[in-house]
């Protein structure tokens, strides 16, 4: 089996939580941290060594320049998803499936519970929500600004199918791999929202303990007994949770979204969850790498004053055309 995550250098303690929890239940699994970043020398990387580490730029892609031109460092690290699954599904012709998995990202169960879902698909992908809420909720809103699912996961399988889904996939994010809400697009997720048009049997996971995160609170209680983990009722164990936007020292769940829904409980298994995982960045070095500046000349937003003036009068406008207009 084949997991596979992607990150800059200043992430590496995110992406290296990760492959402990899987390597945890499972030692045999290839974990690869595809590096979105040059070699730093100022890293130890044999503090990784039980993990393969693949820099994008050692795929062989022309392309990449290009892209790295025109994209930040989030619309970067999300571009080159599919390329890193054509390239080993190319080059390790012994396996059939391969997942991504984002890295702020922890598993709590064995990463082979995920083999038991196929059942024949083309690719797998966790729907932000799997229960029909009673009123708005915000992860509906979410889902339409972000997409209906987070691709945080996606699993592909070496079939037809599947290898079409990631050439196609990998043509869009060429050239359409952006933070343009305006214009429908958020980075490499929505595209998938199409996909589903195309492509056969693309399966979406009903399971509450995969991919629990905070656009899902609403429907997912998590709870705990003795050492395990629960989802709502001990018939759905908690098989991996998504700290997305969550920032160590921090009193939040997560800094994508201001409000006091997100504000921690004093107890419970929640708090308990953010605490431990908080450790484990912080043992693998979280505090000397959250600081390392990625090597790369992503392309960055204008910030001069002008600019950020230009910006704050965008929003007020905004704003006030909304209020004024209701538009």
């Amino acid at each position: 089996m084949i997991v596979f995550t992607l990150c800059s250098n200043n992430y590496l303690s995110h992406a290296a939580s990760l492959g402990d929890s899987i390597l945890k239940f499972d030692p045999n699994v290839n974990f690869i941290i595809g590096l979105v970043d040059k070699i730093n020398i100022n890293i130890d990387y044999t503090q990784f060594s039980d993990f393969e580490i693949l820099p994008c730029f050692d795929l062989g892609y022309a392309e990449f320049d290009d892209m790295l031109s025109r994209y930040n460092i989030i619309e970067f690290n999300t571009a080159v998803k599919p390329f890193y699954f054509e390239y080993l599904f190319r080059t390790r012709p012994e396996v059939d499936r391969i997942y991504y998995i984002d890295p702020d990202i922890l598993f709590y169960q064995s990463i082979s519970n995920l083999e038991n879902s196929w059942d024949g698909a083309s690719a797998l992908l966790t729907p932000n929500l799997i229960y029909l809420p009673e009123k708005t909720v915000r992860g509906e809103l979410a889902s339409l600004k972000h997409g209906i699912n987070n691709l945080g996961f996606v699993g592909i399988a070496r079939c037809e199918e599947g290898l079409k889904i990631v050439s196609w996939w990998k043509e869009r994010l060429t050239h359409y791999c952006q933070l343009d809400k305006c214009r429908g697009i958020f980075v490499d997720q929505k595209w998938i929202d199409i996909a589903a048009l195309f492509f056969l049997n693309m399966k979406s996971i009903k399971h509450p303990g995969w991919n629990m995160a905070w656009w899902n609170l609403s429907e997912r209680n998590l709870k705990k007994m003795e050492e395990t983990y629960f989802v709502n009722s001990i018939d759905f164990p908690l098989i991996f949770f998504h700290f997305s936007g969550f920032k160590p020292g921090v009193q939040t769940i997560t800094e994508r979204i201001k409000s006091s829904e997100f504000d921690m409980e004093s107890e419970g298994a929640l708090r308990e969850l953010f605490d431990n995982y908080e450790i484990k960045l912080k043992s693998r070095g979280y505090d000397q790498l959250s600081g390392i500046k990625p090597s790369l000349k992503f392309r960055e937003t204008p910030n001069e004053l002008k600019h950020r003036i230009g910006r704050k009068l965008k929003s007020k406008m905004t704003n006030a055309i909304f209020r004024i207009f209701k538009v």
